[in-house]
């Protein structure tokens, strides 16, 4: 047995890290859709065809239960991915909203892509589990691209970063939602620039404590798939997640 991840690009490696953490004896097969990153632009019709040839594909390839390790199909493609196939499907959104209400103190902050703000999906999923919460929902554009290219503390990061933050400051939020997984790789530049009063809630762990009962212990050979360019992805992965455990890395797009 396999566990499918799949993400729009580098981010669902931050699931995986979570995964070999807690299961390092799992096989991981994973698809990163390199050639139509980011999501966060896309609509909820091309979101939803992408993510139903991916998952169809990590199921050919072996995958019993999928990890769908991007916030915004998780929020926009995943309910329609559960009527249409019959094994597990785990997202991350959920996970995040729960983990981010039992932490909270009185205000939340969410940074996410275009598509997952304007969903008003982690805003409807923490309200409806605690709804004297505050929210505050920041659309971050930028970011997704910053990290699939591997820059993850430049000068202007920096700059991109503190104008989205500024936001969470202003309303004083106690907690901040990473509310895109490829956002977890700039957990220290984030660190730096909000510090130690606001609780930063990874999405990634939270998902992973949801896998358990799936697993079986196997283990053999691990393929990592991306549909763009091969050598542009493997460098970003060896300067940001260089023990990411994958034998292969292949070029291949399954989408039509």
């Amino acid at each position: 047995m396999a566990v499918g991840v799949f993400d729009s690009g580098i981010g669902g490696m931050t699931v995986v890290r979570e995964i070999r953490k807690r299961f390092p004896n799992e096989k991981i097969i994973y698809f990163g859709d390199t050639k139509r990153v980011p999501y966060g632009e896309k609509t909820q019709k091309e979101l939803i065809n992408f993510s139903e040839q991916i998952v169809s594909f990590l199921i050919s390839q072996g995958a019993k239960v999928i990890v769908d390790a991007c916030n915004t199909t998780s929020a926009l493609a995943l309910p329609y991915l559960k009527t249409k196939f019959d094994i597990p499907i785990i997202g991350v959104l959920e996970p995040g909203a729960n983990k981010a209400v039992a932490e909270a103190v009185n205000k939340i902050g969410v940074i996410a892509t275009s598509a997952t703000i304007n969903s008003n999906c982690y805003q409807n999923s923490i309200y409806a589990l605690k709804s004297d919460l505050e929210v505050t929902a920041v659309a971050c554009p930028k970011l997704v691209r910053f990290i699939e290219d591997g820059d993850l503390d430049s000068v202007y990061l920096k700059k991109v970063l503190n104008n989205y933050l500024n936001t969470i400051f202003l309303n004083n939020c106690d907690t901040l939602v990473l509310g895109c997984t490829h956002y977890p790789f700039l957990t220290k530049t984030i660190g730096e620039i909000i510090g130690d009063e606001i609780k930063l809630i990874d999405p990634a762990a939270s998902t992973v404590d949801h896998l358990e009962k799936y697993l079986d212990g196997s283990h053999s050979e691990e393929i990592c798939y991306v549909s763009g360019d091969y050598h542009s992805f493997n460098n970003t992965l060896m300067k940001i997640y260089p023990k990411h455990g994958f034998e292969k890395i292949i070029e291949f797009d399954p989408i039509k």
